[in-house]
């Protein structure tokens, strides 16, 4: 195998972090770790670029074989589920790097090295196209981020980095049986027993109604629990609180969507019939997770928890489109979880600059710095703007989707979820209130605005912001023909093998 731009941009953070861990200082360690972030960017921006829209098959494919006895193999690809995810994760790791340059100072050469570490085991799980590679991508993104978590945290880092472990641990063993059943399952299929995805999809699993609740479930609680959805979301304020705020931004922005993603690459195809079965559940379970983090979100005053409970509220509404099993829904959630990537990392890098520069946490130690930071301010009001789905900005088109689908499949689900929308305004305006709004405290006097490097740091956000809020086109037509042959898969299993005979092939068929 030649080794292409999908290896490269794996092997360019991984080398990063060697270069990193090498670099006899600290400013050369942080040099090497932004000349690696910025070259994956490039090489992201090329991947999207070149993405041929319109069709549902996987594009820039690599194949290697692994071990070949046992149908393990490295395989990589990207379509319309993931390659927007792969730009998002190029897109924020220089971001994010760039503000620890003033938010982490102890063991910044570890710091570094573990966020190239992180960076290229998301990569690899937004490409990875065989079961026990994915696996092990999943496995790489845990140990950074608890080192994160554990080393650079707060006061209770600790038990936070215990918690999220054990969780998320719990979620990835009983993947990996699930795995490990999925693969034994198809030893019936022509060629034999194999881990790779797309041999899986090609001939049905013959899987009974009980073995596929089961394995269902399995793959679903790994990927509900990295969201999270409610109730597995215990593990999320006290890590987002604790956590680094530059940590906080990939925490919430991209290892979420990781499990979003991982409902639609393998729940919803494996498993056709048991994702319609459990559809109204999970709904039911997204509207408990819109409702309840935004109430939650209101009442908090440690602006880090106001934010993580406003994120698990807004994956919901990821979670809400998934399920809804619509087209129109479903594309929503996609282009949400880029939208949410960007709006919610930026208003948790806005949270680690306000507690940089004061120490505080708390929304009622602050009170009219509007008047002292007009740059921040305005900037946090862009931001939280596009988190209220204002039109013109990211949001809206998202969250409109979202709302529009369900409202087509399941309408009651729909009027409940616009009941966060509400509730999100309440707790991130009532934010800005508190902090931005109000007299002056004499004690804040003197807090420094906008540096040049943060305001470089949201020049390219705001820009995200302003373009898929305008222009999303290009988002959904990469997007729509995968979504389609998606939906046609999970549809088609309903129906009785004579209909499936007779109806047209699914949308992007014909590419494959």
């Amino acid at each position: 195998m030649t080794p292409g731009p999908l290896t490269l941009l794996i092997a360019l953070p991984l080398l990063g972090a060697v270069v990193a861990a090498s670099a006899l200082s600290e400013r050369g360690a942080r040099a090497a770790a932004l000349t690696a972030m910025l070259a994956v960017f490039a090489a992201a921006a090329w991947v999207w670029a070149h993405f041929a829209p319109g069709s549902a098959a996987l594009q820039f494919e690599e194949r290697a074989a692994w071990v070949s006895s046992l149908g393990l193999g490295y395989h990589l690809g990207v379509d319309g589920l993931s390659v927007s995810l792969v730009a998002l994760v190029a897109f924020l790791f220089p971001i994010a790097l760039v503000a620890a340059g003033t938010q982490v100072r102890e063991r910044p050469k570890a710091f570094v090295v573990m966020l190239l570490l992180l960076e290229a085991g998301l990569l690899g799980t937004f490409m990875a196209q065989d079961l026990v590679l994915f696996y092990v991508f999943w496995e790489a993104m845990l140990v950074p981020m608890y080192f994160l978590i554990a080393l650079w945290g707060g006061p209770r880092r600790s038990p936070a980095a215990i918690k999220f472990f054990l969780y998320t641990m719990a979620g990835s063993v009983l993947m990996l049986l699930a795995i490990i059943a999925v693969y034994l399952q198809s030893a019936h299929q022509p060629g034999g027993s194999t881990f790779d995805l797309p041999t899986l999809l090609s001939h049905p699993l013959g899987l009974t109604g009980t073995a596929e609740t089961v394995l269902f479930l399995a793959f679903a609680v790994a990927f509900a629990i990295k969201m999270p959805v409610w109730p597995l979301h215990s593990w999320l304020p006290d890590a987002y609180a604790e956590a680094p705020a530059v940590v906080t931004v990939l925490l919430a922005g991209l290892m979420a969507k990781a499990g979003a993603y991982g409902l639609l690459r393998f729940c919803l195809p494996l498993f056709p019939e048991a994702s319609r079965a459990f559809g109204p559940l999970l709904s039911g379970l997204a509207i408990v997770g819109i409702l309840y983090g935004g109430s939650v979100a209101w009442a908090q005053g440690d602006m880090r928890r106001l934010l993580a409970y406003g994120s698990m509220s807004h994956m919901g509404f990821i979670l809400l489109g998934i399920f809804a099993l619509d087209a129109t829904a479903v594309q929503g959630s996609l282009i949400q979880m880029i939208n949410h990537g960007v709006s919610t990392g930026a208003l948790f890098l806005l949270a680690g600059m306000l507690i940089e520069r004061t120490g505080r946490a708390r929304t009622q130690e602050y009170g009219g710095i509007a008047a002292l930071v007009p740059a921040l301010a305005a900037v946090a009001m862009i931001v939280v703007l596009s988190s209220l789905a204002l039109p013109g900005t990211n949001g809206f088109i998202g969250e409109f989707l979202i709302l529009l689908g369900t409202f087509q499949a399941r309408p009651e689900a729909a009027v409940l979820a616009t009941l966060g929308v509400v509730a999100a305004v309440a707790y991130l305006l009532g934010f800005v209130g508190r902090v931005f709004h109000g007299p002056v405290r004499e004690d804040l006097r003197g807090m420094p605005d906008l540096r040049p490097r943060e305001r470089l740091l949201f020049i390219p956000i705001i820009a995200a912001i302003l373009w898929v809020g305008f222009f999303p086109q290009p988002f959904l037509d990469r997007s729509a023909a995968t979504v389609n042959a998606l939906l046609s898969r999970v549809t088609a299993s309903a129906q009785p093998a004579h209909a499936v005979a007779r109806a047209d092939p699914p949308a992007g068929q014909a590419e494959r």
